[in-house]
């Protein structure tokens, strides 16, 4: 029987002082589930909690921040990657957000992801969203910068928080990488076979967790806690919908 967190307690899912994560530590964070059960609108709650400099990969333009319409957020859209991050785009005594959209047509559409990825890399303590980890981290044909960025990333003050419907078509790297593993809806049993055999968790059990699931539910495993805690693995309820739109 897994666990069930309290509505309240969701803040916990948050770069704050009273929430579950710090900012001045890099995470890792995975979130898996079928589109439209919540993992972007979960992955954006955690992103605008953070103080720091920040990036979107969106491959579909699905999450296109409504900030880049305004001048003065310190949200910038770029079309082409820059070799080092560009300083000139910042507004003074604001963090600066990068907003990507690369262009699935082009030849290069993987290189260019992966020379995003190393220019957030090379910047160091700042926050990269991804929204399709498993087009940019393909099984056994993961890039160089993005695996640079799950070695290494953490020794860089790099956090990800890294969104894919179909866990079994990513990397492992990813999932052994992460330090918190979000669990929407999985229909295809084999991407929850996939997800408890990454996370060593017994395969029945989690099958079932997943399974019981209602809409935009999820699982949080957190890898800092120990085998024998209750927190380990929880359920928890959708997101209040006033705090996802606010």
């Amino acid at each position: 029987m897994v666990p069930t967190l309290p509505t309240q307690k969701w803040r916990q899912v948050a770069f704050t002082s009273d929430g579950l994560l710090d900012p001045e530590k890099p995470v890792f964070v995975s979130l898996l589930g079928k589109k439209g059960q919540g993992k972007s609108k979960l992955a954006r709650v955690i992103f605008d909690t953070y103080p720091y400099d920040r990036a979107i990969i969106d491959i579909n333009g699905t999450d296109k921040p409504t900030e880049l319409d305004d001048p003065e957020s310190g949200y910038e859209q770029i079309t082409i990657v820059p070799d080092s991050w560009p300083e000139d785009l910042r507004q003074e005594g604001k963090p600066l957000t990068l907003y990507f959209q690369p262009d699935p047509g082009k030849d290069d559409f993987l290189e260019e992801q992966d020379k995003f990825i190393g220019l957030c890399f090379r910047h160091g303590k700042m926050l990269v969203l991804i929204h399709e980890m498993g087009i940019l981290a393909p099984s056994n044909r993961t890039p160089k910068n993005v695996k640079r960025m799950l070695h290494q990333g953490r020794h860089r003050k790099l956090s990800a928080l890294m969104c894919s419907p179909r866990p079994i078509t990513m990397d492992s790297l990813v999932l052994t990488q992460s330090d918190l593993v979000y669990v929407f809806k999985l229909p295809n049993p084999k991407d929850r076979r996939y997800v408890a055999d990454v996370i060593g968790w017994e395969p029945e059990d989690f099958d079932l967790a997943v399974r019981e699931l209602g809409d935009h539910e999820y699982l949080r495993y957190d890898d800092s806690e120990s085998e024998e805690s209750d927190m380990k693995l929880i359920s928890l309820p959708p997101l209040p919908e006033e705090e996802i739109a606010s």
